[in-house]
C-alpha cells in the first residue's frame, strides 16, 4: 500500500469515469502524459492491470471495473472528511446538490423551501434536480435526495417527511354513467387514466389484487392525470397531494377507500455527506417546515 499513490489513484478514476486519458487530464488539468504514467504506475504497484488499451479504444478489466467502484467509494469519503475538515473552520458556505421527485411535491413544497434556505444561507448553493431517475447515492454526485417508497440500502441516513396516501378516484359524473365502484375487480371492466406503468398492485391486508392498465387515457404527469380525471375520462391512481382538495370538494370520489396505500417519503443521503453541518442544516430546514406546507 505505501508505493500506491493516491494521485494515481484518482487519475484512475478520472480515466475510467470519463472514456480517455485526455478527457481525464483535460477535467484534471494536467497533461495527457502524466496521467498515463500515474496510472500506469498503479497498474504496476497492484501488480495487475484495470485498462485495456488500444488504438481505439479504453475500456475497463473486469478487476479494473471492481477496483474502481471501491475506490470511486473510498475517495467520496476522503473528499467529504476534507469538505467536513474545512467547514469545521468556517462559515456556513459550499454546494449541495439535491435529487427530488417533481410535481406539487418537489416544485411547490421543496422548491419554496429550498428557496427560502439560500436566502437565510447566501453562501450556500442549492442545486435541485427533478429527475425521476432512481438515483444511486452511494454512486452519483447527489448530497440528498428525497425519495419515495421503501429504502432498502440500510448504509444510507434517512429522515422521515410524511407518509404519501395514494387515492383511486373518479368524478361524480363519471360514476354516474358507468355505476358505483365496490371492488378493484370493477376497474378490470372501466376507462384508466394511468402513468407509465403497465398494472396497479392494489392491497388491502394480506389481499392483493392486480389491475392491467392496458385501457384508457395514458398521461405523463400526476396534474395531467388529474385533469383527466375530473373531466370524467375514467378512474385514476393519485396521492394525496394532488386530490385530496379534490375529494373534499366532492369534485372527485374516492372509490376504494379500504385500498389505499401509504408510502413513506423521505429525505435520505450518505453518512459521508450527512456530517457536513450545511448538509444537516438543510434537512432539519426542510423537515422543520415541511408539515405547514403539506
Amino acid at each position: 500500500m505505501n508505493n500506491i499513490s493516491w494521485r494515481g489513484i484518482r487519475a484512475f478514476i478520472y480515466v475510467a469515469e470519463h472514456g480517455s486519458f485526455t478527457a481525464a487530464a483535460n477535467a484534471l488539468g494536467g497533461s495527457k502524459a502524466n496521467v498515463s504514467q500515474l496510472v500506469t504506475e498503479l497498474e504496476g504497484a497492484l501488480g495487475v492491470q484495470l485498462l485495456f488499451r488500444t488504438t481505439r479504444q479504453l475500456r475497463l478489466t473486469d478487476i479494473g471495473s471492481g477496483y474502481y467502484q471501491r475506490c470511486k467509494v473510498a475517495m467520496l469519503q476522503l473528499d467529504s472528511a476534507a469538505e467536513w475538515a474545512t467547514e469545521s473552520r468556517s462559515e456556513l458556505k459550499g454546494r449541495i446538490r439535491m435529487n427530488s421527485v417533481g410535481g406539487p411535491i418537489g416544485e411547490d413544497l421543496i422548491a419554496p423551501l429550498v428557496m427560502s434556505f439560500q436566502k437565510q444561507y447566501p453562501d450556500i448553493e442549492v442545486e435541485l434536480d427533478f429527475s425521476n431517475l432512481q438515483v444511486d447515492l452511494l454512486g452519483e454526485q447527489y448530497d440528498l435526495v428525497l425519495r419515495v417508497g421503501a429504502l432498502p440500502d440500510s448504509t444510507l441516513v434517512a429522515r422521515h417527511l410524511c407518509n404519501l396516501t395514494t387515492y383511486y378516484v373518479a368524478s361524480p359524473d363519471f360514476l354516474n354513467q358507468h355505476g358505483p365502484i365496490t371492488n378493484p375487480e370493477d376497474l378490470e371492466r372501466l376507462p384508466l387514466i394511468h402513468g407509465s406503468v403497465e398494472h396497479w398492485i392494489l392491497k388491502k391486508g394480506s389481499e392483493q389484487r392486480i389491475i392491467h392498465t392496458n385501457r384508457g387515457v395514458k398521461a405523463a404527469t400526476g396534474r395531467t392525470m388529474r385533469q383527466a380525471v375530473i373531466a370524467g375520462l375514467g378512474v385514476t391512481r393519485l396521492t394525496d397531494v394532488y386530490c385530496h382538495t379534490d375529494i373534499q370538494n366532492n369534485k372527485l370520489v374516492d372509490v376504494l377507500p379500504e385500498w389505499s396505500e401509504e408510502t413513506p417519503l423521505s429525505l435520505v443521503c450518505p453518512p459521508t455527506k450527512y456530517h457536513l453541518q450545511r448538509v444537516r442544516t438543510l434537512i432539519d430546514w426542510i423537515i422543520e417546515r415541511f408539515d405547514k406546507g403539506y
